[in-house]
């Protein structure tokens, strides 16, 4: 029973996500592709994957995993967020122009 729960609070945390990410972008004017918006879901999804993981393994009993395992594994997705956001969401020139 509690897995539905989770899960359906896990799936509603990416589409919130996502959703807030097109009306930030819909806010400022700025447009992406549509490849940008696929890797930028992959990466929310990877995310949650992390977190998911940690929470795992700190709820088996084994906090050095989840410590050691969490930490570089978050570490992948810092960097890897980092790139997509400078690469593919940090862009002026796609801004609509003002009048």
């Amino acid at each position: 029973m509690w897995i539905f729960i989770i899960n359906g609070l896990v799936i509603t945390a990416i589409i919130a996500a996502i959703y807030f990410l097109y009306l930030y972008l819909k806010e400022t004017g700025r447009k992406i592709a549509w490849w940008k918006w696929l890797l930028t879901i992959f990466w929310i999804i990877g995310t949650f994957i992390v977190i998911g993981f940690i929470g795992t393994a700190i709820g088996e009993g084994s906090p050095q995993a989840a410590l050691r395992g969490g930490g570089f594994f978050l570490a992948i997705v810092l960097v890897s967020g980092i790139l997509i956001f400078r690469f593919c969401l940090w862009q002026s020139g796609n801004r609509k122009s003002e009048e």
